[in-house]
């Protein structure tokens, strides 16, 4: 199967610069790359969509590489933003470049190239002359990226960023002999900008072409990637496997044949099977956890899945007492928490401390409706203390509101 098939029948396409340049790259299994930004020190669940298509790309045979923009990440793409991007450090940028390398490398196990390596040698006025005088501001500003902003504002920095990304592409057109460039839909400007420049340089019998990936939304027009905490990360000291695992089975039926296509390599054949086991019974959501295992199986391992289950299976089950200390702190990170430096608290203070309860008649209320559980332990006294001496470990206990609703006590 070529790429174009691959990515066609997964509906993944957005938009093409020149199909019969992308026949030629399909048959002579070229090599092509795709380009991450360095504004976080790790990449998101949008951005594993990307990685998953260079994993696509090696598997079929052809050569990927990743492209980190330690240079272009110093100015920040204006495309999507309605705003200027701040400005990190370069400190900054380069533990960024150094934590996201690890995590491609990790994930997908591609090459990867940083663009600061060809830009630190290149003087501002050589550029302005040798690339610069290539592009016409006119057409700078035809780029959706640019007319978006110019009723808001953008500074020269942000306005150079497509033709100094296009350079990227022409860069690696002339010195590793990459004819693909593939990025998201919102980056179709700079994707044409580089096109246009490699005509300029190579003329046009060249073999560069561009290709943009439709960015993952959910049914009602929404980004993917965001939870009520927060963007969802693969770095899991800010999101966790368990929390990972729980935004994809809470994803919507609507959605879910969607990201099977998009963010797993089920076939078509293994996706049918899925859906019609799905729909046999809908409520074991049967196609959401096949999704979330093989999410959270290729970006943190087999162990986190089976950790993941069995937390979760804990929670559905009432079975929570079963879970580690590590575990609980896992499940429970979304969680409120309350952090004490105190070593006792009667129950009722404790609930309205932690504002767990907005006030003490609404604690005795919970308590008398029998509401309240810490521990396991059902609350029927008001005098009940609570102590870091039996707290989990001595550091955590854990506190169940009514059916589902559960807070951290971190004793210190």
């Amino acid at each position: 199967m070529s790429i174009y098939q691959e990515l066609e029948w997964r509906g993944l396409i957005s938009n093409i610069t020149n199909l019969d340049k992308l026949k030629k790259f399909d048959e002579t299994h070229g090599s092509v790359y795709i380009g991450f930004d360095p504004s976080f020190d790790s990449l998101h669940l949008g951005n594993y969509n990307m990685l998953l298509i260079l994993k696509r790309l090696k598997l079929l045979g052809y050569k990927p590489y990743a492209l980190i923009g330690g240079a272009t990440g110093l100015i920040g793409d204006p495309s999507g933003k309605k705003h200027e991007r701040q400005i990190l450090s370069l400190e900054q940028i380069k533990t960024n470049v150094q934590k996201i390398t690890k995590q491609i490398n990790t994930i997908t196990g591609v090459s990867v190239i940083n663009n600061n390596t060809f830009y630190q040698n290149i003087n501002l006025f050589d550029f302005l002359r040798d690339v610069g005088k290539l592009i016409n501001v006119n057409y700078l500003l035809e780029k959706e990226s640019i007319k978006l902003r110019l009723e808001t504002g953008i500074s020269f920095s942000e306005f150079t960023y497509g033709l100094i990304q296009g350079y990227d592409f022409a860069h690696l057109y002339q010195n590793n002999h990459i004819t693909l460039q593939i990025g998201g839909s919102d980056q179709w400007g700079n994707i044409t900008t580089g096109i246009e420049l490699i005509r300029k340089i190579c003329g046009e019998q060249n073999d560069a072409c561009g290709l943009t990936i439709n960015l993952l939304t959910k049914a009602d027009g929404t980004k993917f990637g965001k939870s009520e905490s927060g963007a969802v990360y693969l770095d899991a000291s800010y999101t966790s496997p368990y929390q990972l695992y729980q935004f994809l089975i809470n994803q919507s039926d609507k959605d879910v044949i969607k990201l099977l296509k998009f963010l797993t390599f089920y076939t078509k054949d293994e996706i049918a099977h899925i859906i019609k086991t799905h729909e046999d019974n809908v409520k074991k959501r049967y196609a959401q956890k096949q999704l979330a295992k093989a999410v959270v199986q290729d970006i943190h391992g087999a162990k986190a899945v089976i950790n993941s289950e069995f937390i979760s299976a804990a929670f559905f089950e009432d079975r929570i007492d079963t879970l580690s200390v590590p575990q609980l702190i896992e499940a429970l990170k979304d969680s409120e928490s309350f952090v004490t430096k105190k070593n006792q608290y009667d129950i009722v203070t404790l609930l309205v401390e932690s504002k767990i309860c907005a006030s003490k008649t609404a604690a005795r209320k919970l308590i008398d409706e029998k509401a309240i559980y810490v521990n396991k332990e059902l609350v029927n006294d008001y005098s009940m203390l609570i102590t870091k001496a039996n707290a989990l470990d001595q550091k955590i206990s854990y506190i169940k509101k009514g059916k589902r609703n559960y807070y951290l006590v971190i004793w210190q």
